[in-house]
């Protein structure tokens, strides 16, 4: 993959990152009062899709508490 084809693609997503993140929350929603949708799963990556900064913060902080649960790397 060229450096060209990468940008293209970094900006199409930027793109349709907008229109993702309403049906994200949306679904997050419903999920909260309907069993079979993963509510808090969806809302957390709505969440990160609208704050990437504020979600790596937060996945450092959930990181550094579950250190034995979480595993980087090999």
């Amino acid at each position: 993959m060229s450096k060209k084809d990468l940008v293209d693609e970094i900006r199409d997503f930027q793109k349709n990152k907008k229109k993702l993140i309403p049906v994200l929350v949306v679904l997050g929603i419903l999920g909260l009062f309907l069993p079979i949708l993963p509510g808090v799963a969806l809302l957390f990556f709505g969440f990160l899709l609208i704050f990437p900064r504020e979600g790596e913060n937060l996945l450092k902080k959930i990181r550094s508490k579950f250190k034995n649960i979480t595993r980087t790397g090999t």
